[in-house]
């Protein structure tokens, strides 16, 4: 199973292996102790880039840290605009954002064809002054993520189980939550369900539903359902 989908857990992609889906990072070995990702399809709008180290076993876990740099600035600049394409009002300036992410993962076994994960870290952010707090993208998946661009840090924790439905068919269910350091607005949780059906040897098909809760600064709904979709190419 791990050599289908070993995303999101604590083990690697193998040396001089690779993959990368359309929304899914970009992730290759460097060696079988370091991986390197980046989301290729946002790189030019939003350069980021991220490592994977294996911090080895204890008894029947397997440990690893990933360290995430990014630079949001000239995403929030394009997408202030009207139009098509247009995110957030057009009268605000992004000032310089470096984003800061570091994590800890531990994944075991619990049969072979079960895989269970927890993961924890936190995510701030250097900046040139504070954005204007009502620049923001109030939607699930892209405000929880971006709340430390302006103001407090962001402690993120979470779990989840992929398992085998049969050769082909693989699922994943999982959960995860942000806590933004600041009075308000500062409590996100994210449920996740995914089918993936392994098409061949170096294409997947995933798909899915996101269910997200939170208070957004300006969009009422606390509860929303999202449905994802991603092709998931890489290496035989």
């Amino acid at each position: 199973m791990l050599k289908k989908w070993s995303y999101n857990t604590a083990y690697l992609m193998p040396a001089s292996k690779w993959e990368s889906g359309i929304l899914q990072p970009f992730r290759y070995g460097i060696t079988n102790q370091m991986e390197i990702r980046a989301n290729a399809l946002l790189f030019p709008m939003l350069p980021n880039v991220g490592l994977k180290f294996s911090r080895g076993k204890i008894n029947e876990y397997t440990l690893a840290s990933e360290h995430i740099l990014s630079y949001p600035t000239l995403f929030l600049n394009i997408v202030s605009r009207k139009g098509i394409g247009g995110l957030i009002s057009p009268e605000y300036d992004f000032p310089f954002i470096f984003s800061i992410s570091n994590s800890l993962l531990i994944s075991r076994e619990i049969t072979p064809s079960i895989l269970a994960t927890g993961h924890a870290g936190f995510v701030f952010a250097l900046r040139g002054e504070k954005p204007d707090p009502q620049a923001t993208i109030d939607l699930p998946l892209f405000y929880p993520r971006m709340a430390h661009y302006y103001e407090g840090a962001t402690v993120k924790f979470g779990a989840a189980v992929k398992g085998r439905l049969c050769a082909k068919w693989l699922y994943e269910e999982g959960v995860q939550v942000f806590i933004v350091t600041r009075p308000e607005n500062n409590f996100f949780f994210e449920n996740t369900g995914t089918l993936m059906w392994a098409v061949g040897k170096s294409l997947r098909i995933r798909g899915g539903y996101v269910l997200a809760y939170g208070k957004y600064p300006y969009v009422t709904p606390k509860w929303q359902l999202w449905p994802t979709l991603d092709f998931v190419f890489g290496s035989k």
